[in-house]
């Protein structure tokens, strides 16, 4: 916004009554917000919840808001400012295994749309002038829908605001960076995706298990154990039994039993090496080790409930060598 416009925006907001208001600001710079929360004004998310919707001169969401009966205004003109998107992995939680680019992103972010997986050190380094919306859950409701999500980027950043979308682990892996992509391409709006640690990569790094491994384990299959309708997702399970590689199993703590089963039936060995990881990289981490026919028990007695990420293959065998060399003090922890 340019210093010329403040004016004008004190004269706008000086005619309404913003105290205890329930306000959708769209697009708006970091002074707008600052001024909203001054004069006591209560910023919500949605134009459902809004008594007043601000937004520049031309907006959709002011077109919208006028057909819903809602009090709408245009913000004075801020300038030539051309909004954007950045979809940022956020890594496993741990705030130092972010990227540089990763941080450099959220400090120029004007809002910055966050899940339920993103550490609190992490969001911890997003700027105190940038605005914040949580998208994992609302309300105690359920999490916000991804038709919903996208639409909130598209419409802040068409506005003018550099969005960040912060994910955890890596946007494209199991984390609907792809759909959400899609939405911004074909609004027309400049983007820019930021890798993140995904949580396999994480895990085999705190165990001190590669992997792959020369001789032993010649790929790695990322699968998810959770779909769209909440149940196991079909895999062919007799190519991923065969592969002799290694799996790791995202979202797998409700449904690891059937999936163990499904390997089993598929010919894998019940002594299979297993662990999981719960909370990987935070302070909460806890590992549970066992054999592919053990470790949904193993789980269950643990009472493990958290983000979870399971390892099955024959290199998870090698963590208690890695670990016992930690203990020695050859390999840090």
């Amino acid at each position: 916004m340019t210093n010329s416009s403040l004016p004008d925006l004190d004269a706008l907001l000086g005619a309404l009554m913003l105290e205890g208001r329930r306000v959708l600001l769209v697009g708006g710079a970091p002074a707008v917000r600052a001024r909203l929360l001054e004069a006591g004004a209560v910023l919500c998310d949605v134009l459902e919840d809004a008594a007043l919707v601000l937004a520049p001169a031309g907006h959709a969401a002011l077109v919208e808001a006028a057909q819903r009966g809602v009090l709408a205004m245009a913000l004075p003109a801020m300038g030539a400012r051309r909004g954007r998107a950045s979809l940022v992995g956020a890594g496993p939680g741990a705030a130092d295994l972010l990227t540089v680019r990763a941080v450099a992103a959220l400090r120029r972010a004007d809002l910055v749309l966050f899940d339920k997986l993103v550490g609190d050190d992490v969001l911890a380094l997003i700027p105190p002038g940038a605005r914040r919306i949580d998208v994992g859950k609302r309300c105690g409701r359920h999490a916000m829908a991804q038709a919903a999500i996208n639409a909130l980027i598209v419409r802040h950043a068409q506005a003018g605001a550099h969005v960040v979308r912060l994910k955890g682990g890596d946007p494209f892996v199991f984390g609907r960076g792809g759909e959400e992509l899609e939405a911004l391409l074909a609004a027309g709006v400049e983007t820019e995706v930021v890798p993140g640690i995904t949580a396999a990569l994480a895990v085999a790094a705190r165990l001190g298990v590669p992997l792959t491994h020369r001789g032993e384990a010649r790929s790695l299959h990322l699968i998810t154990a959770h779909g769209a309708d909440d149940r196991l997702p079909e895999h062919d399970w007799a190519a991923l039994a065969r592969s002799g590689g290694t799996l790791a199993v995202y979202m797998g703590v409700r449904t690891l039993p059937e999936l163990a089963a499904r390997l089993l039936a598929a010919g894998m060995a019940a002594a299979t090496p297993a662990v999981a990881v719960e909370n990987a990289s935070l302070a909460g981490e806890r590992h549970v080790s066992s054999s592919l026919g053990g470790l949904a028990a193993a789980m269950e007695r643990a009472g493990v409930t958290g983000p979870t990420l399971v390892l099955i293959g024959t290199v998870v065998g090698r963590a208690a060598s890695t670990n016992a060399a930690a203990k020695a003090g050859r390999l840090a922890a």
